[in-house]
C-alpha cells in the first residue's frame, strides 16, 4: 500500500516540530485520511524526501529524511494542445522524471490559442504537475514555463537537444545523452519553425520513425520505465514507445 504525500515547501528537521496551515490539515485529515500517528511523506520538490507523522490536529514530527541527487537533466518542450490531451502530457512528462517542461503555441495552430488565456491557466498547470509529482513520488517537482512560439525559446540554454520529426533520415542513438526533447504541433511543424530549428546546434539526432499522429500523442502510450541511477537522459523512455 503507497504511503499518502504532501508537498511542503519548508526545511525540515528532526529537532522541531512542524505545524501545516489549514489548506495542508484539510488534505491531509479529509483527503488522505490521516490519522494521528500515522506515517506520511513530505516531499519539498528540490530532492528531499521527509517520512513523518501527524502528532496532532496541525503538527507533525520529522521520523526519517533522505535527500536525493537528480538523476535526470532532461526538459521537454512541447506544444499546447486541447485541455484533457494537454492535462494528460504534463503528468506523463512529470513520471518520467522529466526536469522541465517548457510548452509553446505551435505556429500551425497560431489561430487557435492565446497566449494571454494560456498565461491564466498557468497556475493550474503548475497544480497539475505537482498532483502528478506527489502520485509518482519524484524527488524534483519539475517547473513550466509558457512561451509564445517555437522561435521564442532559447536554445542556448541546452547543449544537446533533439527534435522529433517524421520527415528525416537520421534516428536516435540510444546511448546519446540529451538534455531537452522537443515534440511539434499535432499538425506537424510550420516550414518557420523547421527553419528556426535547423539553424539550432545539434539538430541532426531526430527519429525517422514518428508518425504525424505522434507528433503530440508520443505520451498516450508511454510505459513508464524504472528509474535507471546510470542513466541521465530519457532517450530510455523514447525506446519503450509502442506505436
Amino acid at each position: 500500500m503507497r504511503t499518502a504525500s504532501i508537498f511542503l515547501k519548508k526545511k525540515m528537521s528532526n529537532d522541531i516540530a512542524h505545524f501545516l496551515d489549514n489548506s495542508q490539515i484539510h488534505y491531509l485529515k479529509k483527503v488522505m485520511k490521516i490519522k494521528h500517528d500515522e506515517k506520511f511523506y513530505t516531499f519539498d520538490g528540490n530532492g528531499l524526501r521527509a517520512l513523518c507523522k501527524l502528532t496532532s490536529d496541525s503538527k507533525l514530527k520529522v521520523l526519517e529524511i533522505n535527500q536525493e541527487k537528480r538523476k535526470y537533466h532532461c526538459s521537454m518542450i512541447i506544444p499546447l494542445l486541447k485541455k484533457a490531451r494537454f492535462e494528460y502530457a504534463l503528468q506523463k512528462c512529470v513520471e518520467l522524471g522529466i526536469k522541465n517542461v517548457i510548452t509553446y503555441i505551435s505556429y500551425k495552430a497560431r489561430d487557435k490559442y492565446d497566449l494571454s488565456k494560456e498565461l491564466t491557466r498557468l497556475e493550474r498547470y503548475k497544480e497539475i504537475i505537482k498532483s502528478a509529482f506527489l502520485q509518482s513520488e519524484n524527488y524534483y517537482l519539475p517547473d513550466i514555463e509558457i512561451s509564445e512560439f517555437l522561435f521564442d525559446i532559447n536554445f542556448e540554454d541546452f547543449k544537446n537537444p533533439i527534435f522529433l520529426d517524421q520527415n528525416v533520415s537520421s534516428n536516435l542513438n540510444g546511448d546519446e545523452d540529451v538534455d531537452a526533447i522537443v515534440v511539434g504541433g499535432e499538425f506537424g511543424y510550420h516550414e518557420k519553425e523547421i527553419e528556426f530549428l535547423e539553424k539550432q546546434k545539434n539538430n541532426d539526432v531526430i527519429r525517422d520513425d514518428i508518425k504525424d499522429r505522434y507528433s503530440w500523442n508520443i505520451f498516450e502510450d508511454i510505459e513508464v520505465f524504472g528509474k535507471n541511477e546510470e542513466d541521465n537522459s530519457l532517450t530510455e523512455a523514447l525506446s519503450m514507445l509502442r506505436y
